[in-house]
């Protein structure tokens, strides 16, 4: 190296933004003339990188690392991505007693491995992608499982006793008719450009045996997606019905299913009765 005191201390402070101007461009010079300058300065940035993504920097450091690292949302964005991967690796390492040690992943290809300059870049690159592949996948992931539970939280609220007892102004009610005797009927098909907001579905309960509750699932069909819906009561007004209210706005385009089962005193599934209706634009 052609300076001295290039202590990995200095080369923090210079990162941070905390060296004076004569200094910093001493680094920025070495940075851009001197090739093991330029890996300690790079490593370091990792290091600091590292830190700041285990919670480890002090609050200080942590606004100057943001302020220079953090500037575009593009730049925050990919710093929350590499926390979270971050958090999940660790929680991960912890659950299979594996030791958590603070390694770069640059640093173990360069020490562990001891690769070439060109064989490096590769493997950097296929790591690079595979973190972009697993930041997307968590982050679809948590999407999904979001969307899922405002549904089922949505669709508990709008099936309450007291809900049920009220019929607002924007619900479209609908009749369906069990599978197994619907024969050639064509199938219920839901409208969205009708613009309801809540769609009830008047499920007839035509089997003899009689439940104190039900319980209904609402799946679509060639999808994993399934709304489970509890402590459904039956009305006999000249037919012996159970209701259920959907958000029409949560539901994707495609077929459901609903399969409505009565609950036994012991909390178990009795007889059941399966709807089917569609979803289109």
């Amino acid at each position: 190296m052609k300076e001295e005191g290039f202590t990995d201390a200095l080369l923090r402070e210079f990162l941070l933004g905390k060296v004076n101007e004569e200094e910093r461009e001493r680094i920025e010079n070495l940075f851009l003339t001197d090739t093991q300058a330029r890996e300690r300065v790079l490593a370091a940035e990792q290091d600091l990188i590292e830190d700041y993504l285990e919670d480890s920097l002090t609050a200080a450091d942590e606004e100057l690392f943001l302020s220079r690292y953090g500037q575009t949302s593009t730049q925050q964005r990919q710093l929350r991505i590499n926390k979270s991967i971050k958090k999940w690796a660790l929680s991960e390492s912890g659950s299979t007693h594996a030791v958590p040690v603070k390694i770069s992943v640059w640093t173990h290809l360069r020490g562990r491995l001891r690769l070439k300059p060109a064989l490096i870049i590769p493997i950097a690159a296929t790591a690079l992608i595979a973190v972009v592949v697993a930041a997307v996948w968590l982050s679809t992931r948590r999407e999904q499982q979001n969307r899922l539970l405002a549904i089922e939280h949505a669709m508990a609220q709008l099936n309450a006793p007291e809900s049920l007892r009220e019929v607002p102004p924007y619900m479209r009610s609908l009749d369906l008719s069990p599978v197994t005797v619907r024969s050639s009927e064509q199938q219920t098909e839901i409208n969205t450009r009708d613009q309801p907001r809540i769609v009830e579905l008047r499920l007839p309960w035509i089997k003899n045996e009689r439940y104190s509750t039900y319980q209904a699932e609402v799946r679509r069909m060639r999808g994993d997606e399934s709304f489970p819906i509890s402590n459904l009561q039956a009305e006999s007004d000249g037919e012996y019905v159970i209701r259920i209210r959907l958000p029409v706005q949560m539901l994707r385009r495609g077929q459901y299913q609903v399969h409505l089962a009565g609950i036994l005193p012991d909390g178990s599934a009795g007889l059941s009765e399966e709807y089917q209706f569609t979803i289109a634009d």
